[in-house]
């Protein structure tokens, strides 16, 4: 097994790892939501069938309670008919409110992809920082200086005999 090299973390390293990881969490984040809006825009879609269909056979039944004259069925087939109207209004509303989202969710998707790329310019400049540091040739250690040895102290000169004074006078 080979052993793995213990790397002191940099704030370079951190920088490449972050920007990363960011911009991956963002991508990921945006195509999960716009996926999402548009699974909500087709539910939608099949609710607003059905309920038509619905209405459809309300409509039926009303004509054929007011061929056979019977008051209470198409009072009942008005009042479900009025029923589904309503639901057919607010899933109409609730289908318009999901396109305007999904139209304002692709416009934010792309200003956020847009300015992440900054990010991504800043973990890939640290990339190159942290290249160009393994590439250049590994500084040699200065060498330690040793205490310059001790040279022999020379003495001072001695002193010249200041010359006598002639002989003194006797």
């Amino acid at each position: 097994m080979a052993a793995k090299k213990n790397t002191v973390q940099t704030p370079l390293h951190l920088l490449q790892e972050l920007s990363q990881s960011l911009l991956a969490h963002l991508e990921e984040a945006c195509i999960l939501a716009q996926a999402d809006a548009e699974k909500l825009l087709l539910k939608l879609d099949r609710q607003r069938a059905k309920a038509q269909e619905k209405l459809e056979a309300a409509r039926q039944a009303l004509e054929k309670a007011a061929a056979a004259g019977k008051a209470g069925a198409q009072a009942k087939a008005r009042a479900r008919i009025e029923k589904l109207e309503l639901l057919l209004d607010a899933l109409k509303a609730s289908d318009r409110d999901t396109r305007n989202y999904l139209v304002q969710l692709k416009a934010d998707i792309q200003d956020s992809l847009r300015m992440a790329q900054q990010v991504g310019k800043a973990g890939e400049d640290a990339a190159q920082a942290l290249a160009a540091r393994q590439e250049a040739p590994k500084a040699k250690a200065p060498r330690a200086v040793k205490p310059a040895e001790k040279a022999p102290v020379k003495k001072a000169p001695a002193r010249a005999a200041k010359p006598k004074a002639a002989a003194a006078p006797q």
